[in-house]
């Protein structure tokens, strides 16, 4: 594992906020940075849900932890969560991207690429770029925000080469590119032409069902991710004091992958640690299992 963690910088005033929590890894996400002091506010689109999962955690002792509805496919949802936390933190340390979907495990049409990509790519830029004014400067060892993303993610599943070379390049991905790479595909899936073999084909990997439109939206987290990184470090001329990274949680049973062979615990494990630790050699790269993958 190898890296170098930094010493215990946190405490309860550390606020923390994790998308898509009610239920599996990101619930767990909560539970594990709750029982580290962090003061954890839970987000879910339900409320009900939200707010049984609130109280299932103070049901273990943790009264750090609060509720506030987000529905990522909101802006107007989303800004509200953005004003309740600079009314009641003014700010906050770590955000972590939970959030997702899976849909197209029984086949692509435009409508369910264009919800797949809403949910697992453009709403994760949204919510991050609504809520980075709100990440405080003094955070020490500068602020973090984690996308959980996955190993499907990766361009070993990508047949397009040209996409490739240019993704491989991570300190020159621009989220403009980023952009284009998923109009792409939506404008593929919309001519018919996303089954030609220049998109992910994750059959040929192993993977049982095609789950391509999930693919492109991991691959286009990860690029994303790479992409704020280069500009946070361009803004700050050289200074992280936002520090960003992907990671892939590996195959946890939820109930986005009942057959998933790993626990939610384990799942939960790399982005509570990136949140905690932020290795510097990382920044802006996929992690799995507290280790840099390749994209």
């Amino acid at each position: 594992m190898g890296q170098q963690a930094e010493a215990k910088w946190w405490s309860k005033d550390t606020v923390a906020v994790v998308t898509g929590a009610n239920k599996g890894i990101g619930f767990e996400i909560v539970r594990q940075l709750a029982k580290e002091g962090i003061t954890v506010v839970l987000t879910a689109r339900d409320a009900t849900r939200g707010a049984e999962a609130i109280e299932s955690l103070k049901k273990q002792g943790f009264q750090n932890v609060n509720f506030h509805t987000l529905d990522v496919g909101s802006q107007e949802s989303i800004d509200a969560l953005a004003e309740w936390l600079r009314t009641t933190y003014g700010g906050i340390d770590i955000l972590i991207n939970n959030a997702g979907i899976l849909d197209d495990s029984n086949g692509v049409n435009l409508e369910i690429a264009k919800s797949v990509l809403a949910t697992n790519y453009f709403a994760v830029k949204n919510v991050t770029k609504t809520l980075l004014p709100l990440l405080r400067d003094d955070t020490p060892g500068g602020a973090r925000v984690i996308v959980v993303a996955s190993r499907l993610g990766q361009l070993k599943g990508l047949p397009n080469k040209d996409y490739v070379t240019t993704l491989s390049d991570r300190e020159h991905i621009t989220e403009d590119f980023v952009d284009s790479f998923v109009n792409k595909y939506l404008e593929d899936v919309a001519n018919g032409n996303h089954n030609k073999g220049d998109w992910p084909d994750l059959t040929k990997l192993g993977w049982e069902a095609p789950v391509e439109t999930y693919a492109v939206s991991k691959i286009a987290v990860i690029a994303y991710v790479s992409a704020l990184h280069n500009t946070l470090v361009a803004r700050h001329e050289g200074e992280k004091k936002i520090n960003v990274f992907s990671s892939c949680p590996g195959h946890v049973r939820t109930d986005l992958a009942p057959n998933g062979i790993k626990t939610v615990e384990e799942g939960a494990d790399t982005p509570v640690w990136l949140a905690l630790h932020s290795p510097k050699e990382g920044l802006g790269k996929l992690y799995g299992e507290r280790t840099i993958l390749d994209f």
